[in-house]
């Protein structure tokens, strides 16, 4: 083949190439938002950050510090304007609570908002268990009058540079929404941003970055405690080998991160805590197992021996929540708990078998897994703690 067929060829191939890699992007359906009289209005809302004196006056949440400014940096929100009267709301919590366990690895918050009138029936709802997500009160009617909602339920998406990318967002689009905005890094979030304020197509790109996980939950503000921001180094300690035997869990994520925020998709169900400094030991437990309560025996030696240095987190949600209230009642069991009546983080561990512990160091890297009786996790414990530069003395 001479050069100048050669070249030809080349070239056409590169074109094709090219062509075939911009389909997807000429394929993308576009997202639909509802059709409202108010549509101006909320065209106007859309790529800008959404306005922090609405969020302030959301009051009355079941999670606090749901939307604080630490929680959400860097996320992808997802916020239901409802009321507790009206059918579509109900069904669409439900289909919201759906999405928020399917995108819990992107660390997406899903939360709604209710206005003052019929307030106490949503709370109803919530405590008999039938709604799973964050509600807030939205005192005054501010927040529905500064997002121009005119129906129940209104949608609105925002982005990980904090920008509110769909006002009135309609339900069907939702999910192509969501994968868009949970692509999107800070970065590309703010550049995307700006294309759609010029009435241009988002580039739908392959994810780049994950919301920070590092750290531990700040259970009083809802924020990260975030380690990995300061110099302390954790790539140097002596720490424990992988347990290599009995993981009981599908995937063994030793040397990885959590893969969404502790506290983020659970209730607490004992007296918050702060874990900035410690170890923590996240006990996976149901009431009936006796393994469990050997388990407990050892937990609290660990906690009595090593006070101020580790956290026990009890995690449970294969029974119901009045059931573990009653048995937490009365026993030995004296550490903080969590309730995670979809089994969200069980689940996205691949725990098999309960008990089951992890073990996570103050950078929030999970050092160990297993079971507790396992011969030597006392030891593994114990080399933890002093292989961590951040546990305090």
């Amino acid at each position: 083949m001479d050069s100048n067929k050669r070249n030809t060829t080349l070239a056409t191939i590169t074109a094709c190439a090219a062509m075939l890699s911009i389909l997807p992007l000429l394929a993308m359906a576009p997202i639909k938002r509802e059709s409202t009289n108010n549509r101006a209005a909320l065209t106007q809302l859309e790529t800008k950050p959404l306005d922090p004196a609405a969020l302030a006056s959301l009051t009355d949440w079941t999670h606090p510090g749901t939307l604080s400014p630490e929680n959400i940096k860097g996320r992808v929100v997802l916020l239901a304007v409802i009321s507790a009267a009206n059918p579509q709301s109900i069904m669409t919590i439900s289909k919201l609570t759906r999405l928020r366990r399917e995108f819990a690895d992107q660390g997406i918050i899903v939360a709604g908002i209710h206005p003052d009138i019929g307030f106490e029936l949503i709370t109803e709802k919530i405590t008999s268990g039938r709604i799973k997500i964050p509600i807030a009160r939205d005192a005054g009617g501010v927040f529905a009058a500064a997002m121009h909602t005119d129906d129940y339920p209104d949608l609105y998406l925002i982005d990980r540079a904090g920008n509110l990318r769909f006002a009135d967002l309609d339900k069907k689009s939702l999910k192509d929404a969501i994968n868009l905005l949970t692509a999107e890094n800070t970065e590309t979030a703010q550049s995307n941003a700006a294309l759609q304020a010029q009435g241009l197509q988002p580039v739908a790109a392959a994810q780049t970055n994950t919301p920070e996980t590092s750290g531990h939950t700040n259970p009083a503000s809802g924020s990260m405690q975030d380690h990995t921001t300061k110099t302390t180094d954790h790539s140097s300690g002596n720490w424990p080998p992988h347990n290599n035997k009995n993981l009981y869990a599908s995937k063994n994520s030793q040397g990885k991160k959590l893969p969404f925020r502790l506290g983020l998709n659970e209730d607490w169900i004992t007296e918050e805590h702060l874990f900035e400094g410690k170890i923590l030991i996240l006990d996976f437990w149901v009431s009936h197992s006796s393994s469990g309560k050997k388990a407990l025996k050892i937990y609290n030696k660990l906690l009595e021996a090593h006070p101020g240095q580790i956290e026990v987190v009890g995690i449970s949600g294969s029974e119901t929540k009045e059931k573990v209230i009653n048995r937490l009642e009365g026993s030995t069991r004296n550490y903080t708990h969590l309730y995670d009546s979809d089994l969200t983080l069980q689940n996205a561990l691949g725990i098999t078998n309960i008990p089951n512990v992890v073990i996570l160091s103050t950078d929030g890297i999970i050092r160990w897994q297993g079971v507790a009786l396992e011969r030597g996790f006392v030891e593994v414990v114990e080399q933890i703690i002093a292989a961590d530069p951040m546990v305090h003395d």
